[in-house]
């Protein structure tokens, strides 16, 4: 089993930017995971979070989900986001799929 959480930021081999972990604890113990990239460069937008931490720091760019089998790829687990930052950039990423009334 892999241990990695909500919130962990990795650096994936043979992906040239560090990733955070959205996917919860519960889907990650499969082994797969659901991340989106962090980006130093990114223009502004109400799906780029800034981050701003001693390993890393740029924008989380949340509609850019990604879906890693984590079993077959290699990986470094970098840090991780403090608790209170998660439900921030889980919404952000939920909102692409929220219903929308016309």
């Amino acid at each position: 089993m892999l241990n990695v959480e909500q919130g962990d930021l990795l650096r994936i081999t043979g992906t040239p930017y560090p990733v955070i972990v959205v996917s919860n604890n519960y889907f990650n113990a499969s082994g797969k995971v659901i991340v989106c990239p962090i980006l130093k460069n990114a223009p502004l937008g109400p799906l780029h979070i800034p981050l701003d931490m001693e390993q890393i720091g740029g924008f989380i760019l949340c509609a850019q989900v990604k879906y890693i089998d984590l079993s077959s790829k290699r990986f470094t687990k970098i840090g991780s986001v403090p608790y209170y930052d998660i439900p921030n950039i889980s919404d952000a990423v939920m909102g692409i799929f929220d219903y929308q009334v016309f």
